[in-house]
């Protein structure tokens, strides 16, 4: 019903790690009829959605060494959370993750639950740095 697309928007490095800025690029509800709301709310549903699209998101999170099977929350943000942009309607978009750095491939997972309980995903890889 949904996808959500993420990306690395800067990987600056700094003695043995780096930071992984993670930027919300996109949120998109495929199907607004789907959802189990009064049929007089689906336009300003819709129009939300085609307007401001990441104002959906209820909730995500980021693993920046997803394996593929087990996600491990190290960063979250969720509507509420005034600490870091004082929105209590609205997640940030954007997320900076220090991690050690690796000559190695990553993985980087964010996963995200918008306001309806859909859970969506993006991945990102990442080439290995040099140490």
């Amino acid at each position: 019903l949904q996808y959500l697309k993420a990306s690395v928007s800067g990987r600056p490095q700094s003695g043995v790690d780096e930071d992984i800025e993670i930027t919300l690029d996109d949120y998109v509800l495929l199907s607004p009829e789907a959802i189990s709301i009064r049929p007089e709310d689906r336009p300003a549903i819709r129009e939300l959605a085609n307007r401001e699209p990441l104002a959906l998101i209820e909730y995500w999170a980021v693993d920046p060494d997803y394996d593929g099977v087990v996600f491990r929350s190290v960063w979250q943000d969720y509507r509420g959370n005034t600490l870091e942009d004082g929105d209590p309607l609205r997640v940030v978009t954007r997320a900076i993750l220090t991690v050690e750095r690796r000559a190695t491939p990553r993985t980087v997972c964010v996963r995200a639950v918008d306001v309806f309980g859909f859970e969506s995903e993006a991945t990102i890889e990442l080439a290995g740095l040099d140490q």
